[in-house]
């Protein structure tokens, strides 16, 4: 160990949400700014946004988001380096993106899962790439993952059932909103906020709640 103060960050999120990718570079980036200072474990927690989403998800409906909205992201993107792009007219269900996270959490850790959360960030708002089975083996592939594995593990219900446990846990815990930042154990903020604000959270939890992790239930 470095002894330098651990800084536990727990992102609630959801794969079709822009903002979370914008919130994860600037994440990246004041964990850059910082690492002299701090180290850092993160993990992604699932949120459904659409709970009620049929597996075949559905179309886009006509104007949405709207041209502003649109603007506005990629605006925000081009800040960190991201381009959005809006091709998938499809809005996806997002159990399979997240059963395939919990694997790659579970092989290799949080930076394995960190991975394969921005390759399935950039395939579906860059490339437009929904996370269906056929391409969530691509991402996997991508970043290392067994393909065998990873298949046999995201058709298990019982793994697709814990997503939507974890999902619901996290709502009630009051998260509304995606994405949600928990560090050291601490509900801090939702929303794409800036790296200084992330800075003063990690200085905040340098001091008050040092070393302090959220624990959630490995079954809820």
């Amino acid at each position: 160990m470095s002894g330098k103060p651990v800084i536990h960050i727990d992102v609630v999120s959801d794969v079709i949400c822009p903002w979370c990718w914008v919130g994860k570079r600037r994440l990246e980036e004041a964990m850059r700014e910082q690492k002299d200072k701090y180290d850092f474990v993160v993990r992604w927690e699932p949120f459904l946004l659409r709970p009620e989403m049929p597996e075949e998800g559905v179309p886009r409906p006509p104007g949405f988001p709207s041209e502003s909205a649109v603007q506005n992201l990629r605006e925000a993107g081009k800040t960190v380096g991201i381009d959005f792009t809006v091709r998938s007219q499809r809005i996806p269900w997002t159990v399979l993106a997240h059963t395939l996270l919990e694997f790659a959490k579970e092989t290799d850790g949080g930076q394995m899962q960190n991975d394969l959360q921005e390759v399935i960030f950039k395939g579906y708002f860059t490339d437009g790439l929904l996370p269906d089975r056929e391409n969530l083996l691509k991402f996997a592939e991508a970043v290392g993952l067994d393909i065998e594995k990873a298949h046999s593990f995201i058709q298990d219900k019982a793994n697709q059932k814990k997503v939507y446990d974890r999902a619901r846990y996290w709502a009630r815990q009051g998260v509304t909103g995606v994405p949600t930042f928990y560090i050291n154990g601490q509900s801090t903020f939702s929303g794409a906020q800036g790296t200084d604000i992330f800075t003063r959270m990690f200085e905040r939890a340098a001091t008050k709640f040092a070393n302090q992790k959220l624990e959630i239930p490995a079954n809820i």
